[in-house]
């Protein structure tokens, strides 16, 4: 109650999911329309083969047979957003080179980089006596779109990537609570060991008592403010669909309902799970819809318990051990060290959830909290249940055995002053 009391604590739990809420909402806008239209100026050694270089919605080109010094002169005007220079041996190297005052997005990059190499192929269409129109059509592109198939059902589902982005935040949550409480932990057992309130509370309570009660009580506070961001979340989930929906809706079912009509013919002779995708066009808000929130929510729950009383035992002992906060750092890296790893490992594991290494790190207790999340949000199969369960039960049998190990050394540490114990003395402590 005390910690909840605080006005940081107030703060920081409103203050939190609104900025989350906010970078979210300003990426999706900003993912949909670019900040500034781009004017290109394009110097082309090898005039005029790119004399037509075709605008789109993000670039427009104005292709002159000129110097670079020339170039880079016009570009200290407003006329031009950016300069590129094409060689004289492109068909060589098929390089060329970028000159900008502002840097531009990686998107309007691509968009350089297909509408000068698409113009080189055609150039090179009369060595081999192709026409422009066969090769437009021969250079088609090719797109996959995954279906997961459940044998049980006989139905296929399109997947769906955003479920694994939500399980990222969930697992950068789950770190962040875990390493933040933790650290309140053993912060707090230092605080009571070197102020000699401890020598007063232990005549009252047992040891383990001591450190079960700060455990629970700072576990009680992470789980309050997860509520709390958890409805303000949702309350900016709703106003940002509703106002970004509204926005948007009307100009994609119309683009939607074209596309499918001229499509329809075209696509005829395909399976009617291919032409699906053009009679019906899904954004953001309606993809989330599909995530399994409730699930989520609840593996949230138990990883983060579970994670956190695992490393906060592990803080307590770490706490009660020392007797100023400057020795604590030679014992905070090597017991946070796996949770750092899992960390890292989760972004690895986002782009292959069913490698060895996302299997085993999704398992060993110590890295499972961060991990099994992203794995639970890719979706696991029937036959791989048991990975989940052998996860959650490895929990369980290993925070269970580190609260016990912990609360052996937080018993003779914690009226310990004025020595800085070694390793072997702290194994000495686990045997008594």
């Amino acid at each position: 109650m005390s910690r909840v009391r605080k006005r940081s604590f107030i703060i920081m739990s409103i203050l939190g999911p609104l900025l989350i809420g906010a970078v979210g909402v300003v990426s999706i806008y900003l993912s949909q329309e670019e900040s500034e239209d781009q004017r290109v100026l394009v110097i082309d050694d090898n005039y005029p083969q790119f004399k037509d270089l075709e605008d789109n919605r993000l670039v427009s080109f104005d292709v002159q047979p000129i110097s670079i010094d020339e170039g880079l002169s016009k570009l200290q005007g407003d006329q031009y957003t950016a300069v590129v220079h094409i060689y004289k041996n492109y068909y060589k190297t098929h390089r060329g080179a970028l000159h900008f005052k502002k840097q531009p997005s990686i998107n309007v990059q691509r968009q350089i980089e297909r509408a000068i190499q698409l113009k080189g192929e055609i150039y090179l269409l009369g060595e081999f006596d192709i026409s422009e129109t066969d090769y437009r059509r021969i250079k088609t592109p090719f797109e996959l779109h995954a279906f997961k198939y459940d044998p049980a059902s006989s139905k296929s589902e399109q997947t769906n990537y955003l479920p694994a982005i939500v399980g990222i935040v969930f697992s950068v949550m789950i770190y962040m609570f875990i390493f933040m409480y933790s650290i309140q932990v053993m912060r707090g057992v230092l605080e009571e060991k070197t102020s000699r309130i401890v020598e007063v509370m232990i005549s009252t309570v047992k040891p383990f008592q001591l450190m079960m009660g700060k455990i629970v009580g700072v576990a009680a506070v992470g789980l309050f403010q997860f509520l709390i961001w958890t409805i303000l979340s949702l309350v900016i989930f709703s106003t940002a669909q509703y106002v970004m929906y509204d926005q948007y809706e009307s100009s994609q079912i119309m683009d939607g309902a074209s596309m499918a009509k001229e499509l329809q013919g075209e696509f005829a002779d395909q399976s009617p799970i291919n032409t699906a995708r053009f009679s019906e066009e899904d954004n953001i808000f309606q993809m989330l819809e599909r995530v399994n929130f409730p699930l989520m929510i609840g593996m949230f729950i138990f990883y983060f318990l579970g994670g956190y009383l695992l490393y906060s035992a592990l803080m307590a002992a770490v706490g009660s051990a020392v007797d100023n906060d400057a020795d604590t750092q030679q014992f905070i890296l090597p017991v946070t060290f796996p949770l750092l790893l899992s960390y890292i490992a989760s972004f690895i594991i986002f782009s292959n959830p069913n490698s060895p290494i996302a299997v085993w790190m999704s398992i060993i207790p110590f890295t499972s909290p961060v991990t099994m999340i992203v794995r639970i949000a890719f979706g696991i199969e029937s036959g791989d249940l048991w990975q989940v369960w052998l996860s959650m039960f490895l929990l369980i049998i290993t925070f269970v055995g580190v609260v016990w190990i912990a609360a052996k050394i937080y018993r003779t540490g914690i009226l310990m002053y004025g020595k800085k114990p070694t390793l072997r003395e702290i194994m000495k402590w686990i045997k008594y």
